[in-house]
């Protein structure tokens, strides 16, 4: 039998006491948020299987595998598959990234059963046509060829390579390569889906106008007979800081702007100063107008198209980075510009009233994040995949609020590195 939480009316906030956790036979856990306020529903969640699941001459499997999944399942073809959808204004897609394999789901409450039915179909019990997957090799390709016309892409894939070993999961590009796509066939698929697709941690949330047992009496019907478990990951290994400032150019002739980004490896979202870091990274590189960055880079010295920096965070050690456009001719001064401005955070306290700017941001977007059955899904997957406690939405006002000057600048210090980096750029 399912192990049960039974929710009670509470806060209007997603919390513990109005979200109802299932743990069903099989491993998967079911979170469901009753929302009446529309007719709608929303199925979003993942299992445990992604980029991290493949060997460096696989690159790019479980983005194929996953992205072959609505190519023909269970007793639908690839055509059935999205006339059932559309006929109903129904939504469905499966897309995989480095950890995780997620799916969504988007109907009219009325029609959650037969978006179960055909969820269970994609996920279980694709047939993996030989012609379909052909089609979807194709559209790899093209996307790979655009790829390579990109200056953002092209240094972005120089940065992980150089930020990361080449032991690393993340040194290489879930999208994988020209080489993979073409070498990549339909037995490696099946292969892959057979040993990674599991039931086993598996999380569905369902947000909308369902009666939460009724929501996990309908998942447990399409879902709860699937039985298995998936191989244990080894360890993410290290991913070491960066000595000196090794660098790399990729020559794109023609390009009239080269892209660049600089960093290194930095925290996950699992750290304990997260918000802190995210509070910093956002006053030195995001808010507004991208921040100190774009007032220095963009406005005073009139430098560059854009300019940002972003902790990307995750579940591993997600790199840190600046990234800009530029005229060629200027990547030098806008490197060094951006690198004064992380001194600066480091070495002096950011102004009160940037803190209490970024805070009321914070704080204030939360809300808009919530206005959708989607947002609202999105929001509590995030607090089971990082373990935050299904109260942090609760808490997080009071967590943001608490951040001082002092731990803003403990964060600059901690994280950020002016002096030994990974630079990368792609331009003519």
């Amino acid at each position: 039998m399912p192990k049960t939480k039974t929710p009670k009316l509470g806060a209007s906030l997603p919390c513990a006491a109005n979200i109802a956790q299932y743990r069903l036979d099989n491993g998967m856990c079911v979170y469901v948020y009753e929302n009446f306020a529309s007719p709608a529903i929303v199925m979003s969640g993942y299992l445990i299987a992604g980029a991290r699941d493949e060997t460096p001459d696989k690159a790019g499997l479980a983005s194929f595998t996953a992205e072959c999944l609505m190519r023909g399942a269970g007793q639908y073809t690839y055509e059935q598959i999205f006339e059932e959808t559309e006929a109903i204004g129904a939504n469905l897609s499966v897309s995989s990234g480095m950890h995780t394999t997620g799916f969504f789901a988007k109907s009219l409450a009325e029609d959650m059963p037969l978006m179960c039915d055909l969820l269970s179909d994609v996920l279980r019990r694709p047939t993996f046509p030989a012609d379909e997957m052909e089609k979807e090799r194709n559209e790899w390709i093209s996307g790979l060829e655009e790829r390579a016309n990109s200056t953002r892409a092209m240094a972005g894939l120089a940065f992980s390579e150089l930020c990361y070993p080449d032991n690393h999961p993340y040194h290489y590009s879930s999208d994988g390569t020209m080489e993979t796509s073409r070498a990549i066939t339909r037995d490696d698929v099946l292969n892959f889906h057979r040993a990674y697709f599991s039931p086993q941690d598996m999380v569905v949330c369902v947000v909308g106008a369902v009666n939460a047992a009724a929501a996990r009496d309908r998942v447990e019907a399409a879902f709860g007979d699937w039985r298995g478990e998936r191989p244990a990951r080894a360890a993410m290994p290290p991913a070491p800081r960066i000595s000196g400032r090794p660098s790399r150019h990729i020559a794109m002739p023609g390009k009239s702007q080269t892209n660049l980004l600089w960093g290194y490896p930095g925290p996950s979202r699992l750290e304990p100063d997260w918000i802190s870091c995210s509070l910093m990274n956002s006053i030195l590189g995001q808010f507004g107008m991208y921040g100190r960055l774009g007032e220095s880079v963009r406005k005073e010295e009139g430098l560059v198209y854009y300019i940002g920096s972003r902790f990307e965070g995750g579940v591993g050690p997600g790199s840190w980075y600046i990234y800009a456009g530029t005229n060629p001719k200027t990547v030098e001064r806008v490197v060094d510009i951006s690198v004064d401005e992380v001194r600066r955070i480091q070495r002096r306290k950011v102004t009160a009233q940037e803190l209490e700017d970024n805070k009321s941001y914070f704080t204030g977007v939360l809300p808009l994040q919530m206005e959708s059955n989607e947002g609202m899904a999105g929001q509590i997957i995030n607090m089971v995949r990082y373990d935050l406690g299904l109260d942090y939405l609760l808490r997080y006002p009071d967590l943001v609020n608490a951040i001082t000057l002092d731990d803003v600048r403990a964060s600059a210090r901690k994280w950020l590195d002016a002096d030994n980096f990974v630079l990368t750029s792609a331009g003519s």
